[in-house]
Protein backbone atom coordinates (compact mmCIF):
# COMPACT_ATOMS: atom_id res chain seq x y z
CA UNK A 1 0.00 0.00 0.00
CA UNK A 2 2.83 2.39 0.84
CA UNK A 3 4.45 1.99 -2.58
CA UNK A 4 1.06 2.42 -4.28
CA UNK A 5 0.71 5.79 -2.55
CA UNK A 6 4.27 6.76 -3.47
CA UNK A 7 3.49 5.85 -7.07
CA UNK A 8 0.78 8.52 -7.04
CA UNK A 9 3.31 11.02 -5.66
CA UNK A 10 5.72 10.40 -8.54
CA UNK A 11 6.12 13.16 -11.15
CA UNK A 12 7.69 11.15 -13.95
CA UNK A 13 5.21 12.70 -16.42
CA UNK A 14 6.54 16.19 -15.69
CA UNK A 15 3.23 17.60 -14.50
CA UNK A 16 4.78 19.89 -11.89
CA UNK A 17 5.44 23.50 -12.81
CA UNK A 18 9.12 24.53 -13.11
CA UNK A 19 10.81 26.00 -10.06
CA UNK A 20 10.97 29.77 -10.46
CA UNK A 21 13.04 32.81 -9.54
CA UNK A 22 15.65 31.98 -6.86
CA UNK A 23 16.45 28.25 -6.88
CA UNK A 24 18.93 26.63 -4.50
CA UNK A 25 20.62 23.32 -5.30
CA UNK A 26 22.74 20.98 -3.22
CA UNK A 27 23.72 17.32 -3.08
CA UNK A 28 24.33 14.84 -0.27
CA UNK A 29 25.14 11.22 0.43
CA UNK A 30 22.38 9.46 2.34
CA UNK A 31 21.68 6.09 3.94
CA UNK A 32 23.99 3.34 5.02
CA UNK A 33 24.33 1.55 8.33
CA UNK A 34 26.25 3.22 11.17
CA UNK A 35 29.95 2.38 11.08
CA UNK A 36 29.68 0.66 14.47
CA UNK A 37 27.03 -1.75 13.14
CA UNK A 38 27.88 -2.30 9.48
CA UNK A 39 30.39 -4.87 8.32
CA UNK A 40 32.03 -2.49 5.86
CA UNK A 41 33.57 0.91 6.36
CA UNK A 42 31.97 3.76 4.42
CA UNK A 43 34.50 6.60 4.23
CA UNK A 44 33.08 10.13 4.23
CA UNK A 45 32.91 12.26 1.10
CA UNK A 46 33.49 11.15 -2.47
CA UNK A 47 34.93 7.79 -1.49
CA UNK A 48 31.76 6.61 0.20
CA UNK A 49 29.61 3.79 -1.11
CA UNK A 50 26.39 5.55 -0.13
CA UNK A 51 23.92 6.80 -2.77
CA UNK A 52 23.89 10.48 -3.67
CA UNK A 53 20.79 12.65 -3.94
CA UNK A 54 20.52 15.94 -5.83
CA UNK A 55 18.06 18.51 -4.49
CA UNK A 56 16.66 21.78 -5.81
CA UNK A 57 14.41 24.10 -3.81
CA UNK A 58 12.81 27.43 -4.60
CA UNK A 59 12.22 29.90 -1.82
CA UNK A 60 8.46 29.83 -2.33
CA UNK A 61 8.25 26.36 -0.75
CA UNK A 62 8.67 23.98 -3.71
CA UNK A 63 11.34 21.29 -4.00
CA UNK A 64 12.62 18.47 -6.21
CA UNK A 65 14.95 15.53 -5.50
CA UNK A 66 16.59 12.82 -7.57
CA UNK A 67 19.00 9.96 -6.93
CA UNK A 68 22.10 10.62 -9.07
CA UNK A 69 25.30 8.75 -9.85
CA UNK A 70 27.71 11.59 -9.00
CA UNK A 71 28.05 15.36 -8.65
CA UNK A 72 29.60 16.05 -12.06
CA UNK A 73 28.04 18.73 -14.26
CA UNK A 74 27.29 16.18 -17.01
CA UNK A 75 25.14 14.28 -14.51
CA UNK A 76 23.44 17.18 -12.72
CA UNK A 77 22.70 19.53 -15.62
CA UNK A 78 20.08 17.42 -17.48
CA UNK A 79 18.29 16.76 -14.18
CA UNK A 80 18.27 20.44 -13.22
CA UNK A 81 16.99 21.46 -16.66
CA UNK A 82 13.93 19.27 -16.05
CA UNK A 83 13.12 21.40 -13.02
CA UNK A 84 13.90 24.99 -14.07
CA UNK A 85 14.05 27.49 -16.92
CA UNK A 86 17.70 28.63 -17.04
CA UNK A 87 16.76 31.86 -18.80
CA UNK A 88 14.88 33.09 -15.72
CA UNK A 89 16.57 31.27 -12.84
CA UNK A 90 18.78 32.90 -10.22
CA UNK A 91 20.78 29.86 -9.10
CA UNK A 92 22.16 29.61 -5.56
CA UNK A 93 24.82 26.98 -4.84
CA UNK A 94 27.94 26.25 -2.86
CA UNK A 95 31.29 26.94 -4.48
CA UNK A 96 31.99 23.54 -6.04
CA UNK A 97 33.54 23.42 -9.50
CA UNK A 98 30.53 21.67 -11.03
CA UNK A 99 28.12 24.33 -9.80
CA UNK A 100 30.32 27.22 -10.91
CA UNK A 101 30.39 25.74 -14.40
CA UNK A 102 26.67 25.07 -14.36
CA UNK A 103 25.91 28.57 -13.12
CA UNK A 104 27.32 30.11 -16.30
CA UNK A 105 24.25 28.88 -18.19
CA UNK A 106 21.78 30.54 -15.80
CA UNK A 107 20.28 34.02 -15.83
CA UNK A 108 22.22 34.67 -12.62
CA UNK A 109 24.36 32.64 -10.25
CA UNK A 110 25.41 33.36 -6.68
CA UNK A 111 27.32 30.99 -4.43
CA UNK A 112 28.80 30.64 -0.97
CA UNK A 113 32.06 28.87 -0.14
CA UNK A 114 31.48 26.48 2.74
CA UNK A 115 35.16 25.53 2.96
CA UNK A 116 35.83 29.14 3.98
CA UNK A 117 33.00 29.01 6.55
CA UNK A 118 30.81 31.20 4.37
CA UNK A 119 27.24 29.93 4.69
CA UNK A 120 25.28 33.06 3.74
CA UNK A 121 26.11 36.30 1.97
CA UNK A 122 23.86 39.12 3.23
CA UNK A 123 24.88 41.39 0.36
CA UNK A 124 23.84 39.03 -2.45
CA UNK A 125 21.31 36.98 -0.49
CA UNK A 126 23.17 33.81 -1.43
CA UNK A 127 22.72 30.68 0.68
CA UNK A 128 21.55 27.11 0.20
CA UNK A 129 19.73 26.77 3.51
CA UNK A 130 16.43 25.86 1.84
CA UNK A 131 17.97 23.04 -0.20
CA UNK A 132 19.78 21.84 2.92
CA UNK A 133 16.45 21.84 4.77
CA UNK A 134 15.01 19.46 2.16
CA UNK A 135 18.06 17.21 2.56
CA UNK A 136 17.59 17.31 6.34
CA UNK A 137 14.00 16.15 5.89
CA UNK A 138 15.26 13.20 3.83
CA UNK A 139 17.96 12.27 6.34
CA UNK A 140 15.57 12.61 9.28
CA UNK A 141 12.99 10.37 7.57
CA UNK A 142 15.58 7.73 6.75
CA UNK A 143 16.75 7.64 10.37
CA UNK A 144 13.51 8.15 12.25
CA UNK A 145 10.82 6.66 10.00
CA UNK A 146 12.10 4.15 7.46
CA UNK A 147 15.24 2.98 9.33
CA UNK A 148 16.54 0.56 6.69
CA UNK A 149 16.23 1.66 3.09
CA UNK A 150 18.07 0.28 0.05
CA UNK A 151 18.92 1.89 -3.25
CA UNK A 152 16.15 0.11 -5.16
CA UNK A 153 13.30 2.12 -3.64
CA UNK A 154 15.19 5.24 -2.53
CA UNK A 155 13.74 7.39 -5.32
CA UNK A 156 10.20 6.46 -4.32
CA UNK A 157 10.83 7.56 -0.75
CA UNK A 158 12.33 10.78 -2.06
CA UNK A 159 9.14 11.32 -4.06
CA UNK A 160 7.08 10.97 -0.89
CA UNK A 161 9.24 13.29 1.20
CA UNK A 162 9.35 15.98 -1.48
CA UNK A 163 5.61 15.64 -2.14
CA UNK A 164 4.95 16.37 1.53
CA UNK A 165 7.37 19.31 1.36
CA UNK A 166 5.53 20.75 -1.65
CA UNK A 167 2.08 20.53 -0.07
CA UNK A 168 2.41 22.98 2.79
CA UNK A 169 1.05 26.46 3.44
CA UNK A 170 2.96 29.40 4.95
CA UNK A 171 1.54 30.24 8.37
CA UNK A 172 3.48 33.32 9.44
CA UNK A 173 6.76 35.19 9.16
CA UNK A 174 9.16 35.37 12.09
CA UNK A 175 11.57 38.32 11.89
CA UNK A 176 14.77 38.40 13.92
CA UNK A 177 16.86 41.58 14.19
CA UNK A 178 20.31 41.98 15.69
CA UNK A 179 23.46 44.10 15.59
CA UNK A 180 26.84 42.57 14.75
CA UNK A 181 30.03 43.27 16.69
CA UNK A 182 30.97 45.68 13.92
CA UNK A 183 27.79 47.66 14.58
CA UNK A 184 25.99 46.52 11.42
CA UNK A 185 22.24 46.04 11.64
CA UNK A 186 21.06 42.63 10.44
CA UNK A 187 17.62 41.17 9.90
CA UNK A 188 16.49 37.62 9.15
CA UNK A 189 13.00 36.56 8.13
CA UNK A 190 11.88 32.93 8.54
CA UNK A 191 8.66 31.49 7.13
CA UNK A 192 6.77 29.00 9.31
CA UNK A 193 5.02 26.30 7.27
CA UNK A 194 2.39 23.66 8.04
CA UNK A 195 0.91 20.80 5.95
CA UNK A 196 -2.23 21.56 3.95
CA UNK A 197 -5.45 19.98 5.33
CA UNK A 198 -5.65 16.19 4.94
CA UNK A 199 -8.74 16.42 2.71
CA UNK A 200 -6.83 18.66 0.31
CA UNK A 201 -3.85 16.30 0.40
CA UNK A 202 -6.09 13.38 -0.58
CA UNK A 203 -7.66 15.37 -3.40
CA UNK A 204 -4.26 16.18 -4.89
CA UNK A 205 -2.96 12.66 -4.29
CA UNK A 206 -5.84 10.96 -6.11
CA UNK A 207 -5.34 13.22 -9.10
CA UNK A 208 -1.92 11.62 -9.43
CA UNK A 209 -3.43 8.12 -9.60
CA UNK A 210 -4.69 8.50 -13.17
CA UNK A 211 -2.88 6.15 -15.55
CA UNK A 212 -0.59 4.60 -12.91
CA UNK A 213 -0.47 0.94 -11.87
CA UNK A 214 1.31 -1.28 -9.35
CA UNK A 215 1.43 -5.06 -9.75
CA UNK A 216 2.79 -8.05 -7.83
CA UNK A 217 5.83 -9.61 -9.46
CA UNK A 218 6.34 -13.36 -9.82
CA UNK A 219 8.69 -13.17 -6.84
CA UNK A 220 5.89 -11.54 -4.79
CA UNK A 221 7.59 -8.20 -4.93
CA UNK A 222 6.31 -5.12 -6.75
CA UNK A 223 6.53 -4.13 -10.40
CA UNK A 224 5.33 -1.12 -12.32
CA UNK A 225 3.84 -1.70 -15.80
Amino acid sequence: MGHAIREMMDDRNGELMPLEDIVEVDEAYVGGAPKSLSGAYNPPGKGTGKPMIFVAASRDGQGRARVVANDQRATLEPVLLEWIDPATTNLMTDGSKSYRSLGKTMADHQYVIHSQKEYANPETGAHVNTAEAVISQVQRALVGVYHNLGRKHLQRYLDEIVWRWNHRDPVREVVKQWTTKAGVERQKSTTIWRPIPVVDQMRVLLQGAVGKQVRRSREYGLCWP
